[in-house]
């Protein structure tokens, strides 16, 4: 079973876990995997994260409290994260400020379920629904998304300095708007770049220096859809990398669009760490290597066979220069 990289489906299937066990005194893992239609890994490494959870402090007695093994586990102190959720008029109208930005925000997948749980905020918190203002100050995108939304209603390209973690560069960029949307809490714009002769994803915090232009948008025959359930075009990757994760760092894989190979033992090392086999499309080789080497300590390419040429290289010729007079 693929792992998921959304973290709010993530966070609500972690806490459903406090409940479960709550109300089933005696279920081992085995038995929750088969309930819940959970990998026992995936239930045992979520068990792990909500023990570092609780409330604000974060203070030992602040944190939930369990004993955890595949054959038991036992809930001491769930810090009331088994009960359903109860949020405090402050909480209610900071909740409700985010929905209501959301509410006019161009492009935005299942606005519908934001208008929805807007208007039942509104319903429960009466009056007091009409004393919650922005105190945020300033927002540094609105300038940005007011000159693509322009773009977009006159039919207009823009021009913009963008940093790209792909080739970790900075460049001036022109490029004909068509979608905003969102995605884990950021706001990105997919735009046709006719130097590129494809459709490109910016977010929006990597914009710089914006401009106008009096060009004329291009619209090409082929559309720029926007997928809910993979808004970067992941599936269509067709190079894929294979790597062991360590224990340790299998967050990544909650971060990042990997698949874990359910079907694949874990390795184990002689410092007792467990290795997992996942796969990840390569979108960008470049971006990939020296992600690669950043975690060099975490994380081992197996194949394709080339790309771990490319990575020992590109490793090898960093730690090279070490080893050059510097004047």
């Amino acid at each position: 079973m693929a792992k998921s990289s959304n973290k709010v489906s993530d966070l609500a299937r972690q806490l459903n876990l406090l409940p479960y066990f709550t109300r089933h005194k005696g279920r081992t893992v085995m038995e929750a995997a088969r309930d819940l239609g959970q990998p026992s890994t995936q239930i045992m490494e979520d068990l792990n994260r909500l023990w570092m959870c609780g409330l604000p402090g974060l203070f030992p007695g602040d944190l939930v409290e369990l004993d955890l093994d595949y054959k038991e586990v036992k809930v001491h102190n769930a810090q009331g994260m088994d009960k359903p959720l109860r949020l405090t008029p402050t909480e209610a109208g900071v909740l409700l400020l985010t929905l209501e930005s959301l509410e006019s925000l161009p492009g935005l997948a299942k606005q519908d379920a934001v208008i929805s749980a807007a208007n039942k905020l509104r319903a429960i918190m009466g009056e007091y629904s009409s004393t919650v203002f922005d105190s945020t100050g300033e927002d540094q995108g609105a300038e940005i998304l007011e000159v693509i939304r322009e773009a977009m209603d006159v039919a207009k390209q823009v021009s913009f300095e963008y940093h790209s973690h792909r080739s970790d560069s900075t460049r001036l960029r022109q490029v004909s708007p068509a979608h905003i949307f969102t995605h884990e809490g950021e706001t990105y714009i997919k735009a046709w770049e006719e130097a590129e002769n494809d459709w490109r994803t910016f977010r929006l915090d990597r914009i710089h220096n914006i401009v106008l232009l009096d060009s004329k948008a291009i619209r090409p025959k082929r559309g720029a859809a926007v997928s809910t359930d993979d808004p970067f075009d992941f599936a269509k990757a067709s190079d894929v990398a294979t790597l062991l994760l360590r224990e340790d760092a299998m967050w990544l894989a909650n971060y990042m669009a990997m698949d874990v190979a359910e079907d694949s033992e874990p390795i184990q090392d002689g410092d007792g760490f467990s290795w997992y086999t996942v796969n990840f499309p390569l979108l960008s080789r470049g971006w990939f290597i020296r992600f690669a080497i950043g975690h060099a300590e975490h994380l081992k390419v197996t194949s394709p066979e080339d790309l771990q040429k490319c990575i020992n290289q590109k490793a090898f010729s960093g730690l090279s220069a070490y080893d050059l007079d510097v004047e």
